[in-house]
C-alpha cells in the first residue's frame, strides 16, 4: 500500500522549500527538488513510495519502465544525510552501473552527496578512494570480487570497506535468487598444482561408450557403471575406485560429462579460442565464469583448446552470502512477489508491491500447450508472420542459442527479417533491445535479455510520435515466450518487456509436451489419462492437462527454493569460517590485533630474535607472516572441502555412509590444522633468524591474482540427499559454536569436541 499522507507531506515540503532538516521526509523533499532542477523530471507518487520502501530496507516490485533507477537515489541520499552511511547500489552489469551513475550524478551533486562508480575496468589503485564515497554504483559481482581481493592484499588497510552498511540491489531476483549460489572466486599463482594430463585422459575416455556410464537426469552428473569401471581399469591400468585414484575417477567422469551431457550453443560457446559459459537463466554469455572442478579443463580438451590454468583458489563467496554481509539490504525488481517467501526467509527482507503509475494495458494470454516441438514452432511462426504483416514489433524469448538461430532461419525462409540477440553477440544487447520497439522489428533473444533497458514503442530515439502511434495502432509490442521455464518468474520478466508505462502490449507463452521441464518431471504421471496418447494438431485444450503442466512448474520452483535454503543452512559453517578468518587477517594488518604465537610457543627463539631486531618491527613482521599463513590455511581449507564435495558421494559406492565420512574428515582436518599452526609459525621464526635484517625476509604471497565465477550451484549435494542429514539444527548450532569469533571456551553445555574446535580458533586468533 502507498502511504499517501507521507508522500503528500514530501511534495508539500518540496513545494514550499521548507525542507532544511534531516528527517526522511525533508531529505526526500530536497531530492525531489534536485531531480526537477537537474534532470527536468517530476517524480511520480509511485516512485516516492518505492523510495520510502527502499529506505526502510524492503524488496520493491516495480514494473518495467516505472523508474526504479530514480527511486534508489532518494534512499541513498537519505542514508548518507540522516546516518552518514555509505550505500552500495549493486547492478546487474557494468553497462547499467555506468549508465545509472552518469544519469543520476547531477542529483547527487546538487544534494552534496559524493558518488562514484566502479566497473571491471576501474584501476585497482583508484578503488580505495572510490569506496570512501557516500554512494557507490557497481555490479554485485565486482563489489564481491573487491571483498575477496582485500583478503590477499598486504597493504596496511584494504581498499574495500571493512564495515559494510547499506546495499540496494537492482534486478534483485536475478542477483539474489538466480545467481545467488554462484561463487565468486579469487585465485593466485602461489603453489599452483597442475596435473596437465586432462588432454590424455579425455582421449582415453573416448573409448568409454554406451553402457559404460549413467547420467543422473536431475543433476546431469555422470557415473561409471560396473561395466564402465572394469573397462576404465583396463584402459588406465589401475582400479579407479582404489584409494588414491579419486582424482583420476573425477577427471574421467568430467570428460564423459563434457562429451555427452554439455552441449555447445546451449551450455557454452567457443569464442576466440576459449570456452565461454552461457547463463542458464538469461541465455547470456557469462565471461569470466568457469565450470567447477575438472569440468572446465574437460570441455577445453573436448574442443582441442589450450587447457587453462586458473591458479590456486584463495577465496570465494557466493553472491547470496556477499549480500548478507550488509546489515541493511533492499532491492528492486519487476517480479519480487513471486519470490516473496525466499526474500523473507533467506535475506530477512519484506516485499512491497508498488502499483503502476498508469493502469496496465498489456494483455497477458494464458499458457498455450502443444503436442510437440513441431506444432509449437508452427504456432510461433504463424504469430510472428501475422505481426510482421501489421508492422507490429515482436520480441521472442527463446530457450537457447540454437533455438534462437533455428527460429531466425525459419523466418528467413519465410522472407521475414529479424535481429538475433544471444550469447554470441550480447555486447550489442542494449542497442538491440532499445530498437526492439520500432515498427516491424522482429527480435529473437534468449530469455530475459535487456534487463534495465526500456523498449520504447516507435524506437528509442524517435523524433516524433508518428511511429509510436502506428505501433500503438498495431497493438504495441508483442512478446512471445517459446517454452516453459523452471520458474514462472522468468516468463513474467519476459512478459514485462511489453506494456511499459501504460502502453498497450501483448504477451503469449508457448510450451509443448517435449519441453524439458515437462518431460524430465513426468507430466505424463501428473496428468494421467488426460495426457494425449496420439499426436494432436494445434493447441491442446484439456484444462486438466494445462493445470497439471503449471503444477509441474510450481513443484520444480518449490524444489529449487527448498534446495537453496538447505544449501544455505549447510554452508553457514563455512561462511562463519570465512568471516572470522577475513576479519582477523585484516586486524593483523591494520594493527588492531597482534599475534603472540612466537612469544607463547617459541619463547627462546623469540628472545634470540629480540636480541637482533627491534621489537616493534618484529611484531609487525609476525603479524604479516601470520596473515600470509592465514592465506595458506584458507587455500588448504578450500582445496580440502572441494575435494570432499566432489568425492564424498563415492564413499556410498564403497559401502560407507557419506554423511558420516564427511563428518569424520572435517573433524580430522580441523584437528590437524589446530595442531599445525604453532609449529608452522615456529618454522617461520627460524627462517627470520637466518636473515641479516628483517627486510631480507620474503613473505610468500601471490605475484598475480585472478578473479572468476565458478558455475557451481551445489550439484554435488543433489546427487547425495543423505548429506542433507547434516543440516539438522543441532549440527548447525554445534558448528556455529565451534567457530565462535571470540574463541571463548567457557561453555559448560558444549560437548568436548566443540570446545576443542573453539579452542583452535581461540588459539589462532585470541580473544577480542
Amino acid at each position: 500500500m502507498i502511504n499517501s499522507a507521507e508522500i503528500n507531506k514530501i511534495k508539500a515540503l518540496a513545494k514550499s522549500g521548507d525542507c532544511g532538516g534531516n528527517s526522511t521526509e525533508e531529505i526526500f523533499a530536497r531530492v525531489y527538488r534536485a531531480v526537477k532542477k537537474t534532470l527536468g523530471i517530476t517524480p511520480f507518487d509511485e516512485q516516492l513510495a518505492a523510495a520510502l520502501a527502499l529506505s526502510k530496507g524492503k524488496m520493491v516490485q516495480m514494473q518495467t519502465g516505472e523508474g526504479k533507477t530514480l527511486c534508489a537515489v532518494f534512499a541513498a541520499c537519505a542514508e548518507a544525510i540522516r546516518v552518514g552511511g555509505i550505500t552500495h547500489i549493486l547492478t546487474f552489469n557494468d553497462y547499467l552501473a555506468q549508465r545509472d551513475y552518469s544519469w543520476m550524478k547531477p542529483v547527487y551533486d546538487e544534494m552534496g552527496v559524493s558518488v562514484a562508480c566502479i566497473t571491471a575496468n576501474t584501476p585497482k589503485e583508484e578503488r580505495r578512494s572510490i569506496y570512501k564515497h557516500e554512494v557507490v554504483y557497481a555490479t554485485a559481482k565486482e563489489a564481491g570480487f573487491d571483498y575477496l581481493r582485500s583478503f590477499v592484499l598486504f597493504d596496511e588497510k584494504p581498499y574495500f570497506p571493512e564495515e559494510l552498511n547499506f546495499a540496494i540491489v537492482d534486478e534483485a531476483d536475478s542477483i539474489l535468487i538466480d545467481e545467488a549460489r554462484i561463487p565468486l572466486v579469487i585465485a593466485g599463482d602461489v603453489a599452483v598444482r597442475e596435473s596437465g594430463d586432462m588432454e590424455g585422459i579425455y582421449k582415453k575416455a573416448e573409448a568409454l561408450g554406451e553402457g559404460c556410464f549413467e547420467v543422473d537426469p536431475e543433476s546431469r552428473n555422470v557415473y561409471l557403471s560396473d561395466e564402465g569401471a572394469d573397462k576404465a581399469e583396463r584402459i588406465f591400468g589401475q582400479d579407479v575406485y582404489a584409494t588414491g585414484s579419486e582424482t583420476l575417477l573425477a577427471k574421467i567422469c568430467a570428460c564423459l560429462k563434457a562429451r555427452d551431457v554439455l552441449t555447445e550453443d546451449r551450455d557454452y560457446i567457443v569464442k576466440d579460442g576459449a570456452v565461454v559459459l552461457i547463463d542458464e537463466f538469461t541465455g547470456r554469455a557469462a565471461p569470466g565464469r568457469v565450470f567447477p572442478g575438472d569440468l572446465q579443463a574437460a570441455v577445453e580438451a573436448k574442443h582441442g583448446l589450450r587447457i587453462s590454468s586458473r591458479g590456486r583458489i584463495m577465496g570465494n563467496i557466493a553472491l547470496q552470502y556477499y549480500a548478507r554481509l550488509y546489515p541493511k539490504l533492499a532491492g528492486m525488481t519487476g517480479t519480487a512477489e513471486q519470490s516473496r517467501e525466499e526474500f523473507e526467509k533467506v535475506y530477512g527482507i519484506a516485499t512491497q508491491v508498488i502499483p503502476t503509475r498508469l493502469p496496465l494495458a498489456r494483455a497477458d494470454h494464458p499458457l498455450e500447450l502443444y503436442y510437440d516441438e513441431k506444432e509449437k514452432r508452427k504456432a510461433i511462426l504463424a504469430e510472428i508472420k501475422e505481426s510482421a504483416e501489421l508492422k507490429r514489433p515482436v520480441l521472442v524469448g527463446s530457450d537457447s542459442i540454437s533455438e534462437s538461430e533455428s527460429i531466425a532461419a525459419d523466418l528467413a525462409q519465410m522472407g521475414i527479417k529479424c535481429v538475433i540477440l544471444n550469447a554470441k553477440n550480447d555486447f550489442e544487447e542494449a542497442e538491440i533491445i532499445a530498437r526492439a520497439g520500432e515498427r516491424g522489428a522482429v527480435t529473437i533473444s534468449t530469455n530475459m535479455a535487456g534487463r534495465g533497458v526500456d523498449i520504447r514503442l516507435g524506437g528509442q530515439n524517435a523524433e516524433d510520435v508518428t511511429d509510436k502511434a502506428l505501433v500503438l495502432g498495431a497493438g504495441g509490442l508483442l512478446v512471445l515466450a517459446t517454452s516453459m521455464r523452471e520458474s514462472a518468474r522468468i516468463t513474467m520478466q519476459l512478459r514485462g518487456r511489453a506494456g511499459r508505462q501504460g502502453d498497450v502490449g501483448e504477451s503469449r507463452a508457448f510450451a509443448s509436451l517435449e519441453d524439458p521441464i515437462l518431460k524430465d518431471n513426468d507430466l505424463r504421471g501428473f496428468a494421467g489419462r488426460h495426457y494425449p496418447t496420439k499426436k494432436t494438431e494445434g493447441v491442446l485444450t484439456d484444462k486438466v492437462l494445462l493445470r497439471e503442466a503449471e503444477r509441474v512448474q510450481r513443484v520444480v520452483e518449490n524444489n529449487a527454493f527448498e534446495e537453496r535454503v538447505q544449501l544455505m543452512k549447510y554452508t553457514l559453517i563455512g561462511e562463519k569460517h570465512r568471516d572470522v578468518t577475513f576479519r582477523r587477517r585484516n586486524s593483523l594488518l591494520d594493527g588492531t590485533y597482534n599475534s603472540e604465537f612466537w612469544q607463547k610457543d617459541a619463547p627462546k627463539l623469540y628472545e634470540k630474535a629480540l636480541e637482533r631486531f627491534p621489537e616493534d618491527e618484529l611484531q609487525t613482521l609476525q603479524n604479516r607472516i601470520l596473515a600470509a599463513l592465514l592465506n595458506e590455511f584458507w587455500c588448504d581449507y578450500l582445496d580440502y572441502t572441494t575435494y570432499l564435495r566432489e568425492g564424498i558421494h563415492l564413499t556410498q559406492i564403497a559401502g560407507r555412509n557419506p554423511a558420516e565420512e564427511y563428518n569424520i574428515a572435517c573433524e580430522e582436518y580441523y584437528e590437524n590444522a589446530a595442531a599445525s599452526i604453532p609449529e608452522r609459525m615456529e618454522e617461520k621464526l627460524w627462517n627470520v633468524l637466518e636473515c641479516d635484517s628483517l627486510s631480507d625476509y620474503v613473505i610468500d604471497r601471490p605475484t598475480r591474482t585472478y578473479t572468476y565465477l565458478l558455475n557451481d550451484i551445489g550439484e554435488e549435494f543433489k546427487r547425495k540427499p543423505i548429506l542433507m542429514g547434516l543440516m539438522s539444527d543441532d549440527y548447525e548450532s554445534t558448528a556455529k559454536a565451534a567457530f565462535d569469533e571470540d574463541g571463548d571456551q567457557d561453555n559448560d553445555n558444549a560437548p568436548p569436541e566443540v570446545s576443542e574446535k573453539k579452542g583452535f580458533f581461540g588459539k589462532l586468533f585470541g580473544k577480542k
